[in-house]
């Protein structure tokens, strides 16, 4: 539900996910990122932008390791 203790203006919205107002401004536009329009008044709910940052969010890649090489031997096999 939006409360008034749940929601952001667009100046607020921006300094939380650490981007210009501009850019929340495209954001929104573009609808990569949930928002009411109320009048002329944008609002983010903190739960939208908790889930766009969550979107965000770039996986750190683990190495793979590899199994050590296994060498087998096969004297009693004559190769010819």
């Amino acid at each position: 539900m939006f409360t008034e203790t749940s929601n952001f203006s667009v100046k607020a919205a921006a300094q939380r996910l650490g981007v210009s107002v501009s850019k929340l401004y495209q954001l929104a536009a573009s609808r990569k990122i949930s928002h009411y329009r109320i009048g002329g008044k944008i609002l983010f709910s903190e739960a939208d932008v908790d889930a766009y940052l969550a979107s965000c969010r770039v996986g750190a890649i683990v190495p793979v390791t590899t199994a050590p090489r296994v060498q087998l031997k096969l004297k009693h096999l004559k190769l010819a």
